[in-house]
């Protein structure tokens, strides 16, 4: 029995279309109409060349929302999904789309903001000393307890029956926080641990745009095991009812099928940065599966920033076919 995974950021248009904000790009390939045609052809590749598609897309938006509906439709497909930004970012969020002939058994939405938050109860004699070290520095984030809980990003998790297979499905988009990465930990260890909570022991995979890069902590957190051991962030602030399971990991398809991560998976040039390009949008997984192949992706950008001609997001689709 085998699965395709398709994961995508594909770009909430109220950002591509900044034009003074991604200013190396040829404006004409930032408009929606032109992205979308690109984005629905990539992802009708995908079902059309695979069976058992499932598509895991971040940056889905309140705007782009009807097209993907229609496209699923066309498909057979249903498109599940959460949409939890603001106006500011058009209520972006995440989804999955699954084909109709697949067997749902059932689906779960969890704001890990507020995970965090049930999980943490307040010190009543420690306030004061929080408040010191916060006025040390503007910049520093108080507490990265405080600071994980405010965060409204949504992980989707699923159950399916494939051939009597039972498998799990998540997607997250993490919170782009790398200036602190103590949130991120936090973040990426309890997504981490639910998935295997969720899944009760059958099959696994995770997918998504995670923001970090594979040489950081956040990245051997989720694929080492017995890591953090004692570098796991602590709060000042609360008393922390949860600990990372440290036994419990994930494997990346394409480390597992190519024996590393792809040259990236981003890349951008904006008005204020410098260019950009890593890697951050991974498949995870875990049980008894292989990987049967991930689709090939470039070993150097073209152009001088994404989107262009031929690439709708400044992240690049990545996919793995999976065999159980």
């Amino acid at each position: 029995m085998a699965v395709r995974i398709v994961s995508y950021n594909i770009l909430v248009p109220i950002y591509a279309e900044q034009v003074d904000y991604y200013d190396k790009c040829d404006p004409k390939y930032l408009k929606t109409d032109y992205r979308w045609n690109l984005i629905q052809n990539q992802f009708e590749r995908e079902i059309t060349k695979y069976e058992n598609t499932v598509v895991c897309i971040q940056e889905l938006c309140l705007s782009l929302l009807p097209k993907l509906e229609i496209f699923f439709r066309r498909m057979n497909y249903s498109l599940f999904h959460n949409l939890y930004g603001g106006e500011w970012n058009d209520y972006m969020g995440v989804g999955i789309a699954i084909p109709l002939s697949m067997q749902l058994d059932d689906i779960s939405f969890v704001k890990i903001g507020d995970y965090i938050r049930s999980v943490c109860k307040k010190w009543e004699n420690r306030m004061d000393q929080n408040q010191d070290v916060s006025c040390e520095n503007t910049e520093e984030v108080p507490d990265p307890w405080e600071a994980a809980m405010d965060r409204s990003n949504t992980l989707i998790c699923m159950k399916v029956t494939i051939n009597k297979r039972p498998l799990c499905i998540g997607t997250y988009h993490m919170p782009c926080m790398y200036k602190y990465p103590d949130i991120m930990a936090i973040h990426a260890s309890i997504v981490k641990d639910l998935v295997f909570k969720y899944a009760s022991g059958c099959n696994v995979i995770l997918a998504g745009d995670f923001n970090f890069e594979p040489t950081t902590a956040c990245y051997s957190e989720l694929t080492k095991t017995g890591f953090p051991a004692g570098s796991f962030p602590k709060s000042k602030v609360y008393e922390v009812s949860y600990w990372p399971n440290t036994e419990q990991i994930l494997k990346s398809a394409y480390r597992e099928k190519n024996g590393s991560e792809p040259a990236y998976t981003n890349y951008s040039c904006t008005f204020d940065q410098p260019v950009y390009c890593e890697t951050l949008d991974y498949i995870f997984f875990a049980g008894q599966m292989t990987v049967d192949d991930v689709l090939n992706l470039p070993d150097r950008p073209s152009g001088r920033a994404y989107p262009d001609e031929t690439n709708p997001s400044d992240h690049l689709l990545i996919a793995a076919s999976f065999r159980f």
